[in-house]
């Protein structure tokens, strides 16, 4: 599987992973995430660093645990309507931070064994609500809308998110600070130091034989939209992360794009402290119906 600079930034919506802690700091560095064999973090050229708006998002480890509080109380409510609803444990995926990807790919391994594919996809997990019968299914999710969709917030689900999120707010993420997260982003490609390091890449790139204007298009390229990387994707992707070390591209565009997360912040300083503390009772929340300490 291959993963898009599309697809990145839509996961990155729900999952901000190497959160900076509470995010209070001048978003430039993080704790360091432990090596793994799939994708150490020391080879990438993002090691240790975070952006602001990860103090108000949620982290994988943390969503993570949000989303367990979130089955384990949906599964006591379908036990008091009769049902048995067992949902399968998260398995997880590669200890991967959205950094990684998020400037293109930037990790010399993944690159070169990987190439522009993601890393060892876990695998995909039959839904355990496909069991239930059709009262079970209303009892999980409530009746569907008019429309003929699933109701988000019905059913024992809905109920399960109201609990940790608070009956008046929403559920994980906030929008606010997703918002910020993906405008940041696309404000940031039109800056011109971000444009100029863009030309110094694609320069570095056409010198060992890669045509391409900027790093989302080789990431996009439809060539690597194969099921295994050949070794031309291979080849290029390594290229991709030697041109961004040499160009220093990288740690331009994140700076690029810190300096105008921190304006935001600062002029929305009031409505990111609510969502800090939502995010923080969210996950507290999460922690007593786990018995985990917050």
């Amino acid at each position: 599987m291959r993963k898009t600079t599309a697809t990145v930034m839509l996961a990155g919506t729900l999952l901000l992973a190497g959160c900076s802690g509470d995010g209070d700091g001048d978003g430039t560095s993080a704790p360091p995430r432990p090596d793994n064999s799939v994708a150490p973090a020391s080879s990438s050229l993002t090691a240790g660093l975070a952006l602001p708006v990860e103090g108000y998002m949620f982290s994988e480890a943390e969503m993570g645990q949000l989303t367990r509080a979130m089955s384990t109380l949906t599964q006591r409510c379908m036990e008091r309507a009769g049902f048995d609803y067992r949902p399968q444990a998260d398995a997880g995926g590669p200890d991967i931070g959205v950094l990684d990807r998020r400037y293109g790919i930037a990790n010399t391994y993944t690159a070169q064994v990987y190439g522009y594919h993601f890393p060892v996809p876990a695998a995909e997990q039959e839904s355990a609500a496909k069991s239930l019968s059709p009262a079970g299914r209303v009892a999980l999710v409530g009746k569907p809308m008019t429309d003929g969709t699933l109701d988000p917030d019905g059913g024992c689900v809905g109920e399960a998110k109201r609990r940790l999120a608070g009956d008046e707010a929403e559920f994980g993420p906030d929008d606010k600070a997703r918002q910020l997260n993906m405008e940041s982003y696309a404000r940031s490609q039109k800056d011109p130091r971000v444009l100029a390091v863009f030309r110094d890449w694609s320069a570095c790139m056409a010198g060992r034989g890669y045509r391409y204007a900027s790093p989302m298009d080789a990431i996009d390229d439809p060539a690597f939209a194969t099921k295994q990387a050949s070794g031309t994707e291979i080849s290029t992707a390594r290229a991709d992360v030697e041109c961004k070390k040499k160009t220093g591209l990288v740690r331009t565009w994140f700076d690029v794009e810190s300096g105008w997360q921190r304006e935001r912040i600062e002029q929305d300083a009031e409505d990111l402290a609510e969502v800090k503390r939502h995010k923080t009772d969210q996950l507290k929340r999460a922690a007593a119906e786990l018995g985990e300490s917050s």
